[in-house]
């Protein structure tokens, strides 16, 4: 979701500059692609651009030909990424796909979009995005949670609104049948979130790693002359307090990643003890196996702790043959992105298909 702010802060910066802009959604892929739906592309009228469609062999293409093709309206153009394609539409990529493009310029309408979604964002709100890819309506827009004034009577269908409440909690896009009408329901989940209970020198590259993914990142320690801003001012908040504070004022939540690093046993008994009971994404523990058993030997196990075990990582990060703090750093932020993406789950390989009803075929 880092594209989709780039996205944001680019249509911020024309409009100060009094620049019309186009978007490009990547709304269908058949084969394969470098890029899944979602994928996002604004450019303004003096040239610039942000986000991208591919590997960058295709954004010169869109680019020169969007503003001429959307002169009546907004459009669905194919982009075939086939290296032995034999149409003369090939734009070698080599992916041996094909890319269904929406090229639409940016209107009042979507003006009120953007600002209410820019609003969603800071707010980390579950948001979905149902967008109309046929009939005479190609391009019409409705955001959830709110944003329905204003849209099409078809898109204030009780299946629509039903598909896009799913689509929010569920974080897997979908495509939604109503008559001939079909719908893009879209999930455009929250920014991920990593808090990072440790401000150790090997806590830095995690917070620059992290950060080059768009992530927010936490901070947070309980030895003032390490949580300081000055030591990682990439990070979007740094916290100290007493570790048994610690948990209560980083405003934790379920979709979370947290990572315990801070080389002090006591500080991470005491962090375990308060965040094994609860759900997280994702939680990481820095150690060897014979130290977090040491660590677990000195918590009261309720049932909650139990369960809060099956979630927590340890050793932490991906095996890659890490040895020093940039490469521990690389398979932490890995792993995390891993678990992030469920990459192990079939319904986020592809959009899934839903009839009328809006329930999922």
């Amino acid at each position: 979701m880092k594209e989709l702010d780039e996205v944001i802060t680019a249509y911020r910066q024309a409009q100060r500059n009094q620049e019309q802009c186009l978007l490009a959604t990547l709304v269908r892929v058949e084969g394969s692609s470098y890029r899944r739906v979602g994928a996002r592309m604004l450019m303004t009228s003096s040239g610039g651009r942000a986000g991208s469609m591919s590997g960058g062999c295709l954004e010169g293409e869109i680019q020169k030909k969007a503003w001429w093709l959307t002169e009546n309206g907004p459009v669905i153009r194919e982009y075939r990424t086939s290296s032995e394609d034999e149409s003369g539409a090939p734009f070698g990529l080599g992916c041996n796909g094909t890319l269904h493009i929406l090229l639409n310029r940016v209107d009042s309408e979507d003006s009120i979009r953007f600002d209410l979604l820019e609003s969603l964002r800071t707010e980390r709100a579950n948001v979905a995005l149902a967008t109309i890819l046929n009939t005479p309506l190609i391009g019409r827009q409705r955001l959830y949670p709110g944003g329905d004034e204003g849209s099409n009577p078809l898109l204030r269908q009780q299946a629509v609104e039903t598909a896009l409440v799913r689509v929010a909690a569920s974080e897997i896009s979908e495509y939604l049948h109503l008559g001939e009408a079909e719908i893009l329901v879209e999930a455009l989940p929250p920014r991920p979130r990593l808090v990072l209970f440790g401000a150790g020198d090997d806590a830095r590259p995690v917070v620059r790693f992290a950060r080059l993914l768009g992530w927010d990142v936490v901070v947070a320690d309980g030895r003032a002359h390490l949580a300081t801003k000055q030591r990682f001012p990439e990070a979007t908040d740094v916290k100290c307090a007493p570790a048994a504070e610690l948990p209560f004022i980083c405003n934790l939540r379920s979709d979370d990643a947290v990572v315990i690093l801070s080389h002090s046993f006591e500080q991470d008994r005491v962090l375990l003890h308060a965040l094994l009971p609860r759900p997280f994404r994702y939680m990481g523990l820095l150690g060897p196996r014979q130290r977090t058993a040491q660590l677990i030997e000195g918590i009261h196990m309720e049932a909650p702790h139990f369960e809060g075990m099956k979630q927590l990582h340890s050793p932490i990060g991906l095996d890659i043959g890490a040895h020093t703090s940039e490469t521990i750093a690389l398979a932490i932020v890995a792993e995390i992105q891993s678990v992030l993406s469920r990459i192990d789950a079939a319904a986020n390989k592809e959009v899934r298909q839903s009839d009328a009803s809006g329930v999922p075929a």
